[in-house]
């Protein structure tokens, strides 16, 4: 199912007789769209159900791994905090679509933490730290074929560029680009442990009641990957999420990781998501996307 064909059928009206024509067991009498990400457009359904339907070429980001990946943490994963449940299925190469119950409470932000007691936030930096490091501590063996091999993926991001827009890119951008991928040369932080983690876990993935963690959603990038990949958003100064300080606290309080690293690790990540939005951009023939992340980089200048 490519982006083209998918974005042209994705509003409510579509969306409802596409779930009842794959759904027998459900009927639709009210849906909403709720979300709208760079792969997914989520909806809920008669207030009760989250239905997620698939609008990227990016074939690294299928239901069929994020519905194995939640089938085997609602197995082995021994927390209160809830994760999606699928419960609706269907995938095929021109629709990918399922659906779960909806987990109740806020999404997490700055707002609602400063909001919080100490002691609050204090308990919320806990219950993360330990959700963390149990689904991180979790034998993988059972899906060992969901590995992410994230230092591999930015090199094959690299070639594709070289192969396509490369040529057109200003000496900013090519300075940019290249002093990255000699940053990625000589770091050892991709080196570390692999676990079993989130690899999207940001703020907004975090849902909460009465001021207390209760649910986490949006295992689509989950996989096995290097253990620093949780940490990102929690270690990220922005106007989205809580801040370095709650990250390094995070940090101390999981332990056992190099807290340093974890910083250096972030921090990749942050300098990559330009090139990244460009590479997006190819994959699924957004100009949009090629514009923005070049616009970042200008912005940002050469490093």
């Amino acid at each position: 199912m490519n982006s083209k064909t998918n974005q042209s059928i994705i509003n409510a009206e579509k969306m409802k007789l596409i779930i009842e024509q794959n759904f027998k067991d459900i009927a639709v009498t009210q849906i909403d769209e709720i979300g709208r990400g760079y792969d997914s457009v989520a909806y809920l359904v008669n207030n009760e159900y989250i239905f997620k339907i698939k609008i990227s070429a990016n074939q690294k980001k299928g239901y069929e791994k994020e519905k194995a990946i939640l089938d085997f943490l609602n197995k082995n994963l021994n927390t209160n905090i809830n994760i999606p449940k699928i419960e609706f299925y269907h995938v095929t190469k021109k629709l990918s679509i399922m659906g779960y119950k909806k987990i109740d409470g806020k999404f997490m932000n700055p707002t609602l933490y400063k909001e919080m007691t100490k002691a609050e936030q204090n308990q919320l930096k806990k219950d993360i730290a330990k959700f963390l490091k149990q689904m991180h501590s979790l034998d993988v063996s059972e899906i060992s074929k969901y590995k992410i091999d994230n230092k591999q993926n930015v090199l094959d991001e690299y070639e594709l560029l070289r192969n396509t827009i490369y040529d057109e890119l200003n000496g900013v951008e090519k300075s940019y680009i290249e002093r990255f991928m000699e940053r990625l040369k000589i770091t050892d932080v991709f080196n570390d442990r692999k676990c079993l983690c989130h690899n999207d876990f940001s703020a907004n993935h975090l849902l909460v009641d009465n001021n207390k963690l209760i649910g986490i959603i949006d295992f689509g990038d989950s996989g096995i990957i290097d253990e620093y990949c949780d940490f990102i958003y929690l270690l990220e100064n922005s106007e989205e999420e809580m801040g370095l300080e709650l990250g390094e606290e995070v940090l101390s309080l999981y332990g056992d990781i190099d807290i340093d690293k974890a910083k250096e690790y972030q921090d990749i990540i942050e300098e990559y998501y330009p090139i990244e939005t460009i590479v997006y951009g190819i994959k699924n023939e957004r100009q949009d996307f090629i514009k923005k992340g070049r616009a970042e980089i200008m912005k940002r200048g050469v490093i």
